[in-house]
């Protein structure tokens, strides 16, 4: 089965029925340094979806094993990248390019067509697909 990346802008209602999504989703940036903790993540996209901003999931046999977000920073046409995380077993494997690949045409289709990377590895995928 291949990576699918799927939009959401909450944890309870979206188009993933997995009632352990919110749980999921703290277990994968439990391993990020760019959060204490995973909860201190969810909390963090919770705030975010109240301002109308999305978490990518690269998903993968119905799990989640990578995420990113994705904010509107008030800039027409243009999207923030940030907080790219990968589960630890699919690190090394050249998913988080592909990921974000996925998640950039989805946003093209949007209409979003600038994207600012929130971290030096997005950067390096970015400029990779010449999109910055």
């Amino acid at each position: 089965m291949p990576l699918e990346s799927v939009a959401i802008n909450n944890f309870e209602n979206n188009s993933i029925d997995d009632p352990e999504l919110k749980l999921r989703v703290e277990k994968l940036y439990d391993s990020s340094p760019e959060f204490a903790t995973g909860r201190d993540a969810v909390a963090f996209f919770e705030k975010a979806f109240a301002k109308g901003d999305i978490l990518y999931l690269g998903m993968f046999n119905e799990k989640p094993i990578a995420a990113i977000g994705c904010f509107n920073e008030g800039i027409e046409s243009s999207r923030l990248l940030q907080y790219i995380v990968l589960h630890p077993a699919n690190r090394g494997r050249g998913l988080a390019p592909k990921f974000v690949k996925q998640v950039t045409d989805i946003e093209r289709k949007k209409g979003n067509t600038k994207f600012v990377p929130g971290c030096g590895a997005i950067h390096r995928i970015l400029a990779m697909y010449e999109l910055i």
